[in-house]
Order: structure tokens, then sequence, then C-alpha cells
């Protein structure tokens, strides 16, 4: 694990006790799975975590947990190279950690989401917790929150927002973690028609593996660092002025 700066697994136990009660706990959360054959399996947990990061950079009273780096990712699994929690724990965890780090005196908690098959789960843990416990918990996804501004980017002429290992997603990875990205050569420009419907008003459970053969959701060979990098102001900004509301409502409860 990497200490960072903003992290909360640098504290001390005397760190708690001084700082939580003005403190908003940021919760990155993640996923393992199988990302086509040119991003890690990582992808979601590290760009939510970079993103959490970012976003908190010099912004007093916020500090990043560690990551939860395993989601929801059943339907990933006929491709291999994937583990993933049921939907029932992913569920548990996030209420456990949420309400132990209320518990723990935080003033909130904002939990961070990088991946598309943890997003209702993240909602629900942010408004069961907060009846339950009677705090403030806030949960979105960074592609979400950013979402109008990131389409003023042009980030719809690039691929599927946020898709899956398309060309949105492996434009982030190639601004944030370019030595992780593998070459494209030899994918086709667009993987066949398939897969999952899109573009309905409700969500319609599908079987079988998300978007086969190939396992993403549109063409990477339109992906590079340039767009990557302005995705990624715009993801980062987008989630500051998130946490600095969220803060503002958090810290003046009383």
């Amino acid at each position: 694990m990497q200490i960072r700066e903003n992290s909360l697994a640098g504290w001390t136990r005397e760190d708690g006790a001084q700082r939580a009660a003005q403190t908003i706990a940021v919760l990155p959360v993640g996923a393992l799975e199988q990302h086509g054959p040119h991003l890690p399996l990582a992808t979601d947990a590290l760009l939510a975590e970079h993103i959490a990061y970012a976003a908190t950079a010099e912004l007093p009273g916020f500090v990043v947990a560690p990551t939860v780096s395993y989601g929801c990712s059943h339907h990933h699994l006929p491709y291999g190279a994937t583990a993933s929690l049921q939907t029932s724990s992913l569920l548990a965890a996030l209420v456990d950690l949420t309400e132990t780090l209320l518990a723990s005196a935080f003033a909130g908690v904002f939990i961070l989401n990088g991946h598309g098959g943890n997003a209702e789960v993240v909602q629900l843990t942010a408004r069961d917790v907060s009846l339950t416990r009677q705090a403030f918990v806030a949960g979105g996804s960074y592609f979400q929150i950013a979402a109008k501004d990131l389409r003023k980017v042009g980030a719809l002429d690039v691929g599927e927002m946020p898709g899956h290992a398309g060309a949105f997603e492996t434009s982030l990875m190639l601004a944030a973690f370019p030595e992780l990205v593998r070459p494209l050569s030899g994918e086709p420009a667009s993987p066949p028609p398939g897969g999952w419907p899109t573009g309905r008003s409700y969500r319609l459970g599908s079987p079988g593996p998300f978007r086969p053969p190939r396992g993403y959701s549109d063409s990477p060979q339109g992906a590079s660092a340039e767009a990557g990098q302005a995705f990624l102001e715009v993801c980062i900004e987008a989630v500051r002025e998130a946490l600095l509301d969220f803060g503002t409502v958090a810290r003046d409860r009383d």
C-alpha cells in the first residue's frame, strides 16, 4: 500500500482523535475485472483513487481512505481475469466501512465510485446509512458527477461514456497511467455488434457476458493521452466541487 500525503492510512490514533470531527472521509470504490487486452484489471480502482486524491489535493478537511478494489463484476467472469463480489456482499462491506468511519467521528463519508456495476450499491449505501446512523453520507460515480461537463468537452465524440475499456476509459488511463496501457495494435476499429442493449429509459438485466466476444464497449483505437488529460481535469474539478458542496452540508448539520 502506498501512503500518500492525504491518506487516511497514514493517520495515527491521535490524528483521528484530533481531526476526524472536522474531516470528510472519501472512500474510493473500484473493481478487479477484465478490461480487454490493453488495460489493467484494476482500471476502475486506479481511476477512482487517482481522482479522489487529485480532487482533495490542497483541500483542507478531506482525507482519502484506502480504496475498495473489488466490486460487482460477475458479468465479466466469462472472460476470466476477474474477481467479483455479489451485490449483497459489496453492500454489506460498504455499509460496514461507512458506519465504522462515522463511528470513528468523521463528519461525513463520500463514496467515490469508479465502476458502473457498483453504482446502485453505492447509492443504496448512502441512503441507508444516512438514515440508520443519522449522519451525512454521499455516493456517486466520478463519470456521472462530471457527465454534463464531459459532454461539453467532447467525451461522447470519442466513444461511449463511460463505456468499458473503450476510447473514453482508455484515454483516461493513457493520461493517468500510461505505463499500464498495452499497445492497441491488432484490435479492430469497432467491436462486433451485440451484447447488452443500451439507450433504454429503464434498467434491462441481460444474461450472458458483457459485449461478446471482445469484452469492451467501443473501440479503444480513438483514445489519446491528450483527450484523457482534458477528461481527467473535468472529472477532478467536478468531483472537487461535489466534495466541497457535501462538506458544507455535512459540517453545517448543527
